[in-house]
Order: C-alpha cells, then structure tokens, then sequence
C-alpha cells in the first residue's frame, strides 16, 4: 500500500502571510495531486490551541512567537519527530504541478534536503526542506538553538552545519526562482515547472504577473462557495436532541467546530474561535439547523454588497421539524440607533467576516441571554456594515427547552436594558 505523504506549513500571524495563503497553497496541493491517496497537510498556526483535524488538512499549535522565518524552528524539535518524514513549504512558494515530483526526486529518503540559495551558491535556503526520519543534522540545529539571532534563520543554520546532505537543485530542475536576476520577475512558468519560490517580495496576491493572476484565480476566486471559505461554530453544554441534525446541516466541505464546555453559549464559541479557519464564520445552536442554500446565498449576498457580516430570514419550525413561519425583518438595513431600539436581526441567520471578531473583540461572556445582540450593536457601533439576504438561512426551532423560553421575561428584558445602557 503506498505510504501517505506528508507536507508541513507554518503560519505566524502579524507578518506578511495569512490563512487566505495557507488556502490557497493547499489548494494547488490538492488539486494538481494525481495519486488517490492525497497527502497529509499539516499547518503549524500560533491561533490553534490544539490538534485539530480537518480530513487531510490539519491545524496545530505553533508554540514559538518568534519573528519572520524563526518561526519555523519548531519544525527541528523533538515534538515533529512523530510527524517526519514531511516536506515543508514555505507559503511565499506557488505549486504549479503535483508535488509528487518532488516527492519522487527523494531517492534517499534519510537525507536532510533544503534549497540552494538562488543568488548565493553553496549557501542554503529553508523555503523547500526535506525532513527525514531520523537526521543529525536536524538535531544538532535543535541543540545548538539558544534563541533567535539577527533576522534570518538560513544563516544560523549555515553556521551551525554548514550545508544539508544535498541540495534539491541537485535532485530536480522542477523548482524555479520567481525572481531569476534581481528585478527581474518570472514572465512564464517553465514547462518543467513542478515548485516556484516567491521569496521576499512582491508576495504571491501583489505580483503584477499574469500567470500568477491566473494562478490565484484557478484555484481561489473561480468556486470558492465551499472549501475553507466558511467555519461553523456549534458551541452548547449539552445535547438536547436535535445536535446530529444541526451537524448534518452543515455542508461537509465547510470547516465545523463542535465546542462543547461547562461555561455559557458566549464562552463556549469564544473557546474555540482561535480554530476557526474561514474567511467567513458564523454560528449555529445545537437545536437548529442551517437551509441548504445557506452557506452560498449569504457568501454571494456579503461579496454583492461588499459588508462586513450580514443577516436574514428565518424558518421557525416546531421540536419535529414543521414549519411554522418564516421570519422577516422589519428593518433589511439597521443603522446603530434602529437596532439599539430593536434588535430586528435574528440570530440565527448571521454570518461575519473573519476581520470583525478580529476588530471588535469576541463575544460578551457576561451576558446570558443578549450576548448576540450585544455583539451585533458593538459592530455597528464600530462603524462596521451589514447587510441582508432575503433567503430563509436557518431553520429555527421552538421548544420548552430554549434558554429564551426558560429565562423569565423580567432578567432578559434587564439584560437588554443593560446592553442599551452600555452603547447610549
């Protein structure tokens, strides 16, 4: 049986890269992969609190918070020895062919690989790295590391082995510089090309390049409804029935974090939100489930406007299933005062931009019934824009077990008094 391979990322928030570019170089991975046993993806990522698995990509921890390509340290730790043998790949790189080619040139599965550096021969280069089994090499980089010196990781690894077993460009002319001579770039990819290296600048979405818009759009804009581009939250305490159904709902192509915990609705989603992977997020409660339509009209409707999170109508259905009414709002766009008046969204058709919790903060942990509305007069407040799709986004369902229901009328007409209270 062929062996699963495995490619490693790593992101470091606050620099130059992105979850839109992890999504976008696993994408090309899978898409030019031809063997049907697709590799394993493995993203190391500073906002994953823990392993988290989403079919052949997953997302772990990145425990350093050093700067710039010191981050990748922790790709010579003891902890990945579990993981190796792995290729990793620099994000700045595009995968124009399968990286099976790659794959293929290792002959020699034990030897330590990494790039030549393109403008310095006989220096190394970590943009394209082979990780093997076992290597002296990789541990004496380990042991030897004290802590981040000057800018660049490449140079500390040169002093400390001086070279890896062999370079790639030894093994392969598939892997090709972006910038051949200095300003200079890379008008067509070569027809060998399997691996082109983007390193420094301009980055992959600022190259004025038209094989690369092509590149971007093929696999990014063009069908972009489904993969990676949505994370459902279910955050709840307890199973009441209906959890499955709430998980059926959700298209399997669509990122879902179940969040279960002892703290309330707004701690339970907070928890987890860090793993969230989406350009676009929005929650779901365990007794009610999403529309088929919901994911892809409320993508179409936030990019047509051009909003920051948007709303719209709701199926309200009874504890089995049937339809009772659908709910439309009286008001489709709410200024900051309309909703501080009346809270004309319903909570159950929302959905956001990542860049809103990432601008206003997460959810309200204080609050026990109004958390939703607080976090929706918050956004406005901060002069975000809304929008709203006139589709049926969720089925919401009625039952004796709701908090809404189970709240007396009293503590949650205080709790929205106090929300008014803290935006007037």
């Amino acid at each position: 049986m062929e062996e699963k391979k495995t490619i490693v990322l790593v992101l470091r928030s606050g620099g130059d890269f992105s979850m839109q570019d992890v999504e976008l170089i696993s994408r090309h991975i899978n898409g030019k992969w031809q063997s049907p046993i697709r590799p394993r993806i493995l993203c190391l990522w500073d906002k994953a609190s823990q392993h988290y698995d989403l079919g052949n990509f997953e997302l772990l921890p990145l425990k350093t918070t050093l700067p710039g390509t010191w981050s990748r340290i922790q790709l010579y730790s003891p902890e990945m020895d579990q993981y190796r043998p792995f290729l990793y790949v620099d994000l700045d790189s595009a995968v124009v062919d399968s990286l099976e080619q790659v794959f293929a040139t290792i002959t020699d599965p034990s030897l330590f690989i990494t790039l030549e550096d393109f403008w310095q021969k006989g220096e190394l280069a970590t943009g394209l790295v082979w990780f093997p089994k076992q290597s002296e090499k990789v541990e004496k980089i380990w042991k030897n590391f004290k802590g981040a010196v000057g800018s660049r990781m490449d140079r500390y690894i040169r002093q400390v082995i001086g070279h890896p077993d062999i370079y790639w460009q030894n093994l392969t002319s598939s892997i090709y510089d972006f910038k051949p001579r200095r300003n200079n770039l890379l008008q067509d990819v070569p027809a060998q090309a399997s691996l082109i290296c983007f390193h420094g600048k301009p980055r992959i979405f600022d190259a004025p390049i038209g094989w690369v818009k092509d590149y971007i759009y093929k696999e990014y804009t063009n069908g972009l409804h489904h993969q990676n581009m949505v994370t459902v939250i279910i955050p709840y305490n307890k199973d009441r029935g209906w959890l499955q159904e709430a998980v059926n709902s959700v298209p399997k192509e669509v990122q879902l974090i179940l969040s279960k915990g002892d703290g309330n609705w707004p701690e339970n989603f907070n928890k987890v939100l860090n793993q969230a992977t989406g350009r676009y997020i929005r929650w779901l409660h365990e007794d009610d489930m999403l529309t088929p339509n919901c994911i892809e009209d409320s993508i179409k409707a936030m990019e047509k406007q051009g909003v920051d999170f948007i709303h719209g109508n709701a199926i309200e259905i009874t504890p089995e299933g049937k339809q009772i009414r659908e709910y439309k709002p009286k008001i489709e766009n709410p200024t900051y005062t309309d909703l501080l008046m009346h809270n004309v969204f319903h909570s159950a058709t929302m959905m956001y931009k990542r860049e809103v919790f990432e601008k206003v903060g997460k959810m309200n942990e204080t609050l026990n019934t109004a958390e939703e509305f607080e976090f929706n007069v918050r956004c406005l407040n901060a002069g975000l824009k809304v929008g709203y799709c006139n589709s049926a986004l969720a089925y919401y369902r009625r039952h004796p077990q709701q908090k809404v229901r189970v709240v007396s009328k009293e503590a949650k007409d205080k709790e929205r008094e106090h929300v008014r209270t803290m935006y007037r």
